[in-house]
């Protein structure tokens, strides 16, 4: 037996864009349900998130929450992995005020904090029920079939369906519509860490990004989750992850993702030097050749949003971000599509997502400039003066990293790409290298000066004991 539920909108997936876009929805007056497959809390990478973030989380009512249970970011650093160069980057160089200060957070409780929030704002979630069809013609709506954790049948009906179902991608790969970035390819392993040293930054709560480079084409995350909780991921050129992975096997062992992450660890001087004696906490998170991009958007009755709707490398933070924004946006189009029809509802939509993949755009092109051999080394930028005259070799990274850190990517894309065309110019360039790369505080600055206490709440203690009960 089938139980029908009804609501004006129902949304597949409960993770940050989901929850972000029902919320708004709810508090513009919607009947809203989400459908989670997953029990929440459940394991999530993406931990580090991006000053921008800030005013998505006052609107939605959370940030006291977050200022208690998180470690604040105040920038990032950029290593080699040799630990000899490295460059600060903190956001109040560019950002004035509290959001100056970003947040570090463990996604499992995160993303079930956002959800638990959407229910308080008048959002129905079912966790543990499974979407398996969706038919986008039932009278003039559309309806979604599930499947609970009892194996129970329900199914959904609404005026308008938003898939936020992550990588999952339920609609574009029943639409046919995605595609992988194969030229990004990459794959990704992580856990998390106790008994680390807070050194080089971590101690400030900074996120550390570490130069892995050659055929791995890769990098280090080192990111400050709690007093004693670092979360530390390696990311690689698939084929080099592939060819590793038949090499470890031909030596018979059989844990080879443990051993290949061990391996890539073992390598870098600063992840050698922080993690000697340190307990790793949790099994590997395998996350491998995760970059695609959903070509079909949005239609009369339903939209993607969020990883549903494209997933590009993590280098840059961006995705917690993205997602977030992008259901925020999406929520006012779908609102003037419910309140004033298809006709208002599709220029909205096409407004919508025309800032969307202007942002998502944007990101794209500079994680693929990140990965491009002669790009400049972000750990080199704040000793490399001499090689600033070097217009070809660093031009056009170095004229990204002043805004791109802290994620101003969808108010100001079309403004940037304008910038970054007029760089081409090597006048610019050195008006920009007078301006912002020959800044004393900005070359030589190492720390960003923040009292132990304003980064590692007093709080955070407590939320940790809480964690350790749940076994979070």
């Amino acid at each position: 037996m089938t139980t029908t539920h009804r609501s004006d909108v129902v949304v597949i997936g409960g993770g940050p864009a989901g929850s972000t876009v029902s919320s708004f929805l709810a508090m513009q007056g919607h009947d809203v349900t989400v459908l989670e497959r997953a029990i929440f809390p459940r394991d999530h990478v993406g931990e580090s998130l991006l000053p921008f973030c800030y005013g998505i989380f006052d609107e939605l009512g959370v940030l006291q929450e977050m200022s208690e249970r998180y470690v604040r970011k105040p920038g990032v650093r950029f290593l080699d992995t040799d630990d000899t160069t490295s460059t600060t980057y903190c956001f109040h160089h560019k950002i004035d005020g509290p959001h100056a200060l970003s947040f570090q957070v463990l996604r499992s409780e995160f993303d079930e904090m956002l959800l638990q929030n959407s229910e308080r704002l008048g959002v129905t979630v079912h966790q543990g029920f499974k979407a398996e069809n969706v038919d986008l013609e039932v009278g003039d709506g559309v309806a979604v079939d599930a499947i609970d954790r009892d194996g129970a049948r329900h199914r959904f009906e609404a005026r308008f369906v938003i898939d936020a179902s992550g990588r999952e991608t339920f609609l574009a790969n029943r639409m046919n519509t995605k595609t992988a970035h194969k030229e990004l390819a990459r794959t990704a392993l992580s856990s998390h860490w106790s008994g680390a040293k807070y050194e080089g930054g971590l101690q400030e709560g900074m996120i550390q990004i570490v130069y892995t480079g050659g055929e791995k084409q890769g990098w280090i995350w080192v990111i400050p989750l709690g007093n004693d909780r670092l979360s530390v991921g390696v990311v690689m050129n698939t084929a080099y992850f592939r060819a590793q992975r038949t090499a470890i096997r031909e030596r018979g062992i059989k844990e080879w993702q443990q051993a290949l992450y061990d391996q890539e660890l073992a390598e870098p001087a600063f992840t050698r030097h922080i993690l000697e004696g340190a307990t790793q906490m949790w099994p590997i998170q395998y996350n491998g050749d995760y970059s695609y991009f959903c070509h079909e958007k949005w239609g009369e009755r339903f939209a993607l949003v969020g990883d549903a709707s494209a997933f590009i490398d993590p280098i840059f933070s961006s995705g917690v971000y993205l997602a977030m924004n992008s259901g925020r946006l999406l929520a006012r189009a779908v609102h003037v599509r419910l309140e004033k029809g298809e006709d208002a509802g599709a220029q909205a939509m096409e407004d919508t997502y025309e800032q969307i993949l202007g942002a998502y755009g944007l990101v794209d092109t500079l994680i693929r400039l990140f990965y491009t051999p002669d790009a400049i080394n972000y750990a080199q930028l704040g000793t490399a003066a001499d090689a600033f005259e070097d217009y070809d070799h660093y031009a056009n990274a170095m004229s990204l990293q002043h805004f791109l850190l802290a994620g101003d990517f969808f108010e100001q894309s079309n403004k940037y790409r304008e910038f970054l065309t007029k760089f081409r110019d090597p006048k610019m360039f050195r008006k920009y290298k007078s301006f912002v790369i020959d800044r004393d505080d900005f070359r030589a600055f190492k720390s960003c000066d923040m009292p132990h206490d304003k980064i590692f709440n007093p709080k955070l203690a407590e939320w940790e004991r809480v964690r350790a009960e749940r076994g979070i």
